[in-house]
């Protein structure tokens, strides 16, 4: 079988994501002090994004909304009901692309309605797009179709995403989300959940098998897929050579961040005493989740790694509100 190459699993992201980076989600550059953080044994990689400025110096949330909903149908449909929604479209037939269309965004309003209950409804939609974007991992296998089936029940994470690095090391990637006002409340509840599923190890193996068995729908080259399953097999060279990542996003408020910037009139200025904020932020919050990790059970804790994102607002409750009705969502009490 030929090498597993790095550029074979970013070819199946297909949204060119370069604009979006440039003036939607952009990221906090850091010192290398601060990108990865260990103690305990416990390794932790820091990522830090904001949404860019609008003209009143807070968070434009309009461009963030639109990116969102912009991604409701990547993130409910499957990759291959997505290419069969452009086969259809691009042979005119605009029932049955319709029809799938449909099928994504009602997928995505079940979803979201249970989602809602753990706070993580927009939370796991920008993950999504923070791993796709900027980590280049694209989704392998999902279970949105099973979580949104009457007659199935499955908790945990909703996708597994992977990256290629260096000596064919595959990196599978489960997410957490949690979006909170208090970021604090986030970071509480995002570790509750993660120690729900690896105080009992063998719990990561049943979250990966159960996407494992629907990675056919995503994808769809079989020679890409039987080179991805190889790391999933049962004593294969391949199945030494897996890294288990937990990506944990907290979205919050941080009005400190934001308080009086609209009083620097240039904004390259602005922007800079933004980022100079944020980051002295960032580097206090990483040392809390560090330190919180660190107070749980390190035999099971230290089997994984982690990935810290943290997304700040200046108003959570508003940027909820106005999604739940741009997605067409019933308002979350």
């Amino acid at each position: 079988m030929e090498r597993f190459k790095m550029t074979d699993l970013k070819n199946i992201i297909t949204q060119n994501y370069s604009q979006i980076k440039e003036t939607t989600l952009i990221e906090l550059q850091v010192p290398d002090a601060l990108k990865h953080t260990q103690k305990n044994n416990i390794k932790i990689e820091n990522r830090f994004f904001y949404p860019a400025l609008a003209a009143n110096a807070k968070p434009n949330i309009d461009n963030f909304l639109k990116m969102l909903n912009g991604s409701i149908r990547r993130f409910s449909l499957s990759a291959k009901e997505l290419e069969e929604h452009r086969r259809y479209t691009n042979e005119g037939d605009d029932i049955k692309a319709e029809e799938i269309a449909f099928r994504g965004r009602s997928r995505f309003v079940k979803y979201a309605k249970e989602a809602a209950k753990r706070a993580g409804e927009i939370g796991e939609l920008a993950l999504f797009i923070i791993l796709e974007a900027y980590l280049e991992a694209p989704k392998i296998s999902s279970k949105m179709r099973l979580k949104t089936s009457d007659q199935m029940h499955v908790h945990g994470s909703d996708a597994l995403h992977a990256s290629l690095g260096g000596n064919e090391i595959l990196t599978i990637i489960l997410g957490e989300s949690k979006f909170h006002q208090q970021i604090s409340q986030g970071r509480v509840k995002a570790i509750e959940s993660i120690r729900a599923c690896i105080s009992d190890y063998l719990k990561i193996g049943k979250e990966i098998e159960i996407i494992e068995a629907n990675i056919d729908h995503e994808i769809l080259d079989k020679n890409l897929r039987d080179k991805i399953l190889e790391y999933f097999g049962s004593f294969t060279p391949q199945s030494n050579l897996t890294i288990k990542v937990i990506a944990v996003l907290l979205g919050y408020d941080c009005n400190v961040i934001y308080k009086d910037l609209e009083k620097i009139n240039n904004l390259d200025a602005r922007k800079k005493e933004l980022e100079k904020r944020y980051q002295e932020y960032a580097h206090t919050s990483a040392e809390e989740f560090a330190e919180a990790l660190s107070k749980e059970d390190q035999s099971y804790f230290c089997q994984v790694q982690f990935l810290y994102i943290l997304l700040p607002f200046s108003e959570i409750k508003i940027l909820k509100e106005q999604f739940y009705k741009m997605a067409g969502l019933e308002k979350q009490e």
